[in-house]
């Protein structure tokens, strides 16, 4: 998987950047955020250790657009200087995890593996809104009302259709999700949700 750092100390960049090679992880490395976002590679799994405190675009502010753009990186801030009420705030933005500089080499390898197994979550939901974006309206109320547990029946009763179109735009729906059965729609929908 691959690793970014974004940090504005180059000096910082480098330890960082050797103490992951050390661990056989290779990274990226940018100093600047917008440079980094516009780099970016929206589809790609990753996982990112930030800076919070940088010049013009800080940590939370990054987070926030990786957030709104809904890439699959898995954030984990990096702080000069614990500081409870931003490691709080980046929790609830969604940040695997909140280290001080410098960083402890196991601390990081703990934090890392939770962050990979984080950032392969956000790339299975990616998938799976990549593939409801193929269904029609249609097919889109049908496995809504499959996840909430409705049978064809009630289903075709709700929208008012023939049990047969209910299961026409079903399996219509399970083949454009590239699922086989009842269990891998259901995961499919949780990922699609979550």
């Amino acid at each position: 998987m691959r690793i970014y750092l974004l940090d504005d100390d180059p000096k910082v960049l480098a330890a960082n950047g050797f103490l992951l090679k050390a661990m056989g992880h290779e990274s990226s490395g940018w100093s600047e955020p917008a440079r980094f976002l516009e780099e970016l590679d929206d589809s790609t799994e990753a996982v990112l250790l930030l800076d919070l405190a940088m010049p013009g675009m800080d940590g939370l502010e990054v987070l926030a657009e990786l957030n709104r753009r809904r890439c699959p990186v898995a954030v984990v801030l990096l702080t000069g200087h614990g500081d409870v009420p931003q490691a709080v705030e980046a929790m609830k933005r969604g940040a695997v995890d909140f280290l001080e500089k410098p960083v402890d080499a196991r601390r990081l390898a703990e934090v890392l593996a939770r962050a990979m197994k984080c950032a392969a979550d956000l790339g299975a939901g990616a998938r799976a809104r990549q593939r409801f974006a193929r269904l029609s309206v249609r097919e889109h109320e049908v496995v809504s009302l499959v996840a909430q547990g409705m049978t064809n029946k009630a289903i075709a009763e709700s929208l008012c259709v023939a049990v047969r179109t209910v299961e026409v735009h079903r399996a219509s729906a399970m083949a454009k999700l590239e699922v086989a059965n009842m269990a891998e729609l259901l995961h499919c929908w949780q990922l699609y949700q979550g």
